[in-house]
């Protein structure tokens, strides 16, 4: 799916890739956190979509809330930003409906192959889809999911005509934990070698679970966090998740 940029604020930055083949832009890895400044714990997103390849940021368009725990580092294109663990490679996709930062221990083809790219193994994925563009549908099928009470957005969706509202299954995933938090809040957890809200992403099933949350914000816009880590670091889990919902302006709207 092509993704719409979102421009949360147009933050301004100075712009260096690391890399560069047919057009696209990707990074190096973080250099080794031992005796690093807490700046040296950035990396900068690359990003490609709709209307081309943009620059990573040099310097973070993002303020941390709180000091990192060791092991992690702050990430960020200049719309969306995560923390995950330190030397992993990111790229935001954007396109009509919205954007998508992914992260993954290992780089991302230097290929126009990165727009289909999927995450088998260990990543996160933060999403912001919109529900005025062609993110709408997107967003309909979530909250015919996951928001019981804005049903009505999904049923304005569905008398468009577009798409057939069998498109739109009402209630939760069988296998998925779903914890509420609110009328515009849940977490969940959908468990390895299933099908869930942890696989509406660009993580695909395998052995382990995804863990994550989706907010609806007042505007019918959806923020999404999928986490799936190794198991030697899903200690870090909620602090990745907690951390990245703090960076994101949107989970509070």
């Amino acid at each position: 799916m092509i993704f719409l940029r979102i421009f949360l604020g147009h933050r301004r930055a100075f712009f260096q890739p690391c890399a560069a083949l047919t057009g696209i832009l990707l990074l190096c890895p973080l250099p080794s956190e031992a005796g690093s400044s807490p700046a040296s714990r950035f990396q900068g997103c690359p990003a490609n979509g709709q209307t081309g390849p943009v620059p990573a940021p040099t310097l973070s368009p993002f303020t941390l809330p709180a000091p990192l725990p060791k092991g992690l580092a702050l990430y960020a294109s200049q719309d969306l930003a995560a923390v995950a663990p330190a030397g992993w490679h990111c790229l935001e996709l954007y396109g009509s409906s919205g954007a998508f930062l992914m992260l993954k221990p290992d780089a991302f083809p230097q290929t126009d192959s990165t727009l289909e790219v999927r995450i088998s193994g260990p990543g996160i994925q933060v999403s912001s889809t919109s529900g005025t563009t062609s993110g709408r549908f997107d967003v309909a099928r979530t909250i015919a999911r996951a928001f019981p009470t804005r049903q009505p957005f999904v049923q304005s969706v569905i008398q468009e005509g577009i798409e057939p509202a069998s498109r739109f299954p009402t209630g939760p995933y069988p296998d998925d934990q779903i914890t509420r938090e609110g009328d515009r809040d849940i977490a969940f957890v959908t468990p390895a070698h299933t099908v869930g809200f942890g696989t509406e992403s660009r993580l695909t099933a395998n052995n382990t679970p995804i863990k994550g949350v989706i907010h609806l914000t007042s505007a019918q816009d959806l923020m999404t966090i999928h986490v799936r880590l190794a198991s030697n670091k899903s200690h870090l889990t909620q602090t990745i998740i907690d951390q990245t919902r703090k960076l994101n302006a949107d989970f509070a709207r």
